[in-house]
């Protein structure tokens, strides 16, 4: 009777799945197993079943994008998830993989685990993109063990990619209390829970109470113009001299309801440095983040976690944090554009 896989397996004394993954040439086994799955083969002289290697080997070459309805492009401040796409776009395309887009709405947001696009045999691996989601349905697509990815959030145990948030934020507000001299200074911010605003508004604090000056947080559940203009609203006139919004979308819409306001802030400035910040009147002052960077890496980080599926040496968990730079305008009270940026951070 001719051998069976499960025969190489237990004279090889591994499992059925790694000997299944040394005969199909898969990566990431010892080289010590390895080694003994072949001999274990040669003596039995083991042939493989070809229609069962084709099924254990069967990828689609397609991988999921997971994105909260908050943050779709069409909301009008998809300049910054648009570019973060593009790069994870351009990186699985060179590798041969393509990108399957999965618009998530609140009624779908809780049960991510549960989506068809998600199942195996569908997609090879998921990017989850953005602090949106509830922190329970990512932990439980985490727990299906499918190959995944946060970008800008994070989840112990899970490999994510995030921008040099504290670092960057920390950078301007250095700028803005020792370069122009601010000491009353608010903050226009997104949910507490969300990573990059948390470090933000945490690298805001750190300079400011160095400082000995004031600090006034707003917090809205997003990070949108209309927030940032809503925001702008409650803030108590002559509570401050600058407005340091989280990212530029809210930059934006406070700035529409703050100029020309009698005894309003006559300083604003941004995060993320989308393609409208230069264009705004006057130019947004910001901390500029490489979102295709941001998305290409998280692609190529994923392609290699796609590699390592199964393997007895599993990759660990890893952050990843890709640097910022300062572009310093006029809204932060610049009298004109340096034509510079101070680069920040890294990792």
């Amino acid at each position: 009777m001719a051998a069976t896989l499960l025969d190489v397996a237990r004279r090889a004394g591994v499992s059925e799945a790694t000997a299944s993954r040394v005969l199909n040439r898969r990566r990431y086994v010892a080289v010590s197993t390895r080694a003994r799955v072949e001999r274990a083969a040669l003596d039995l002289d083991y042939v493989p079943h070809r229609a069962a290697r084709d099924l254990s080997t069967a990828r689609t070459a397609t991988v999921a994008l997971l994105v909260h309805h908050a943050q779709y492009p069409a909301h009008g401040e998809g300049t910054f998830t648009t570019r973060v796409v593009d790069g994870i776009s351009r990186a699985l395309r060179a590798a041969g993989h393509d990108l399957l887009y999965v618009p998530i709405d609140d009624v779908d947001v809780r049960s991510l685990a549960q989506q068809p696009s998600v199942r195996p045999g569908r997609v090879d691996g998921i990017i989850v993109l953005g602090p949106a989601f509830p922190r329970d349905a990512v932990q439980a697509l985490a727990g299906t063990g499918r190959p995944m990815i946060l970008v800008d959030n994070r989840l112990a145990g899970a490999d994510a990619v995030l921008a040099d948030n504290r670092t960057g934020m920390r950078s301007l507000a250095r700028h803005l209390v020792e370069d122009h001299g601010y000491r009353r200074i608010a903050c226009l911010a997104g949910p507490a829970s969300w990573p990059s605003t948390a470090e933000r508004v945490a690298g805001l604090r750190d300079v400011v109470t160095t400082a000995g000056a004031s600090l006034v947080v707003l917090r809205a559940r997003e990070t949108t113009m209309r927030d940032g203009a809503n925001l702008a609203d409650r803030l108590p006139a002559g509570a401050a001299e600058v407005v340091v919004a989280v990212n530029d979308a809210m930059a934006l819409g406070a700035w529409h309801r703050l100029r020309g306001a009698a005894d309003r802030p006559i300083a604003i400035t941004g995060f993320d440095d989308i393609a409208w910040s230069a264009l705004a009147e006057p130019p947004l002052t910001t901390v500029a983040v490489d979102a295709g960077a941001m998305g290409s890496v998280a692609a190529n980080r994923l392609l290699e976690r796609i590699g390592a599926s199964g393997s007895d040496v599993p990759l660990p968990a890893r952050e990843i944090r890709v640097p910022a730079a300062i572009q310093l305008r006029r809204s932060c009270g610049c009298p004109a554009a340096p034509g510079a940026s101070r680069a920040i951070g890294g990792g």
